[in-house]
Formats: structure tokens, C-alpha cells, sequence
């Protein structure tokens, strides 16, 4: 049977709109399956950093934490961070070195200067000297039993309350103090003898040259302070 012009033109017809109902299908599908490409991943940044121990700025104002000095972080040592109480502006006086006095012990010593005390290479458990790791150049401590019972300056600036200190002389020392002064035989040291009740059993000895010129000077009780040589007898 013949099919007329109209007829073979309505199945084309037909056909094209079914061909076209097709790829309209294939491109609906395909339209679908790319939405998850355009669409924004999760944000992993936090977990991430919270897996390697790194806190994002974001983390710490979120959970109000303070942020760390170094030293809090790392920690570090009190004589490179803290400026030593003790310095060379310390003086000697009857009672010891600035903050550090005698009668002290050891570790009370340490505190009141800001520092820590090195010990020395010679010397023993029961005799021992120390020296600031910071903060007073010259000075030394002698130690007893634990408890510090002199002080040594043998360089550096530090001086006595009213400034006698190495490089002062025999005479100026002797006119300032006038009979507070015992010179000794050998007319090689100068003792300050004070004669108030509370020091009484203290002396300051600044050791004298040949020209008559301070090297050194010391403080403690008079048994501890004479010998010219700390722990000695020890």
C-alpha cells in the first residue's frame, strides 16, 4: 500500500520528535550527574589542622584559649629571661651583698639575689663557695653546712655602702672610718670593726697592696671573715 506525501511526512515528523525526546532525555540526565561537580566541597581545613596539632587563628578565638609567650610554650631558664635582683649596683655591708645576707642558706640565697649560684670546682660538703651566674661580677659566696657566711669580691665595680672598693686606698679608707679601722701588722689589710651591738660579730676586710691600693674585699662573721683564704681549714 502506497503512503501519500502527507502521510510519510507525518511519520517523519513523528520520528523526529521522538529522536528529539531522546536527547532531551540523555541531556536532562547528563545536566543531573554534573551538579555535584559544581557544587562546594566540605570545608576539611579544621579537621585537618586539628589532625596535625595546629590550631587555626579561627580555633583559638573560637574556643577563647590565650596564646602562649615563648617561654610559656617552651619554658625557659629564670637567669636568661628574668634580670638578676643582684647586681653590680649592690653593695657590701655588714649584713652581706644587697639582698643576699649573711645567714642565708643556700637556696634562700639564690632567691633573694634572682639567680642561680654556681659552685665552684675545689672545696667540699661541708665548705663550699659559689659564684651568681648573672648579675654581680667579682662576688663570691662561701657556704658552711648550707648556710652562706661570707662574701668575696675579688673584681669588678661592687664596693662598700659608702664606695671603697677595689682601687681605693689605704688612706681614704683609714680617714672615713677612723677608729672603726684595724690595720694589720703587716700593714697588708684594713678591717672595719663596728661597734654597734647587732654587727658586732661582723667585719669587712679589704685586702691592701704594696702600694698601699685595695685588690679585694670581703664580709662576714669575724671566725669565717679573717682568713685571708675562704674554707681554708676545711
Amino acid at each position: 500500500m502506497k503512503m501519500t506525501h502527507r502521510q510519510i511526512d507525518a511519520k517523519k515528523s513523528i520520528g523526529l520528535l521522538c529522536a528529539l525526546a531522546i536527547v532531551a532525555s540523555g541531556c536532562s540526565l547528563s545536566s543531573t550527574a554534573s551538579d555535584s561537580t559544581t557544587t562546594l566541597p566540605s570545608v576539611t581545613t579544621s579537621s585537618s589542622s586539628s589532625s596535625s596539632g595546629v590550631a587555626t587563628d579561627d580555633d583559638t578565638a573560637a574556643n577563647g584559649a590565650a596564646i602562649q609567650t615563648a617561654s610559656e610554650r617552651y619554658g625557659t631558664d629564670a637567669e636568661t629571661t628574668t634580670p638578676p635582683i643582684l647586681t653590680n649596683a649592690d653593695t657590701i655591708t655588714t649584713a652581706g651583698l644587697g639582698p643576699v645576707r649573711i645567714g642565708q642558706t643556700l637556696d634562700e640565697a639564690q632567691e633573694a639575689a634572682g639567680v642561680t649560684f654556681n659552685a665552684a670546682s675545689t672545696g667540699s660538703e661541708k665548705c663550699q663557695y659559689y659564684t651568681p651566674a648573672a648579675g654581680a661580677t667579682g662576688a663570691s659566696f662561701m657556704v658552711v653546712n648550707g648556710e652562706v657566711v661570707r662574701v668575696d669580691i675579688s673584681s669588678g665595680p661592687i664596693t662598700t655602702k659608702s664606695g671603697y672598693g677595689i682601687g681605693s686606698t689605704k688612706e681614704a679608707i683609714k680617714s672615713a672610718f677612723g677608729s672603726k679601722i684595724q690595720e694589720s701588722s703587716s700593714s697588708d689589710s684594713l678591717t672595719f670593726v663596728p661597734v654597734t651591738d647587732g654587727d658586732n660579730l661582723m667585719r669587712v676586710i679589704w685586702e691592701i697592696d704594696d702600694t698601699g691600693v685595695v685588690t679585694s674585699l670581703r664580709v662576714g662573721r669575724t671566725a669565717d671573715v679573717t682568713p685571708k683564704i675562704g674554707c681554708s681549714g676545711s
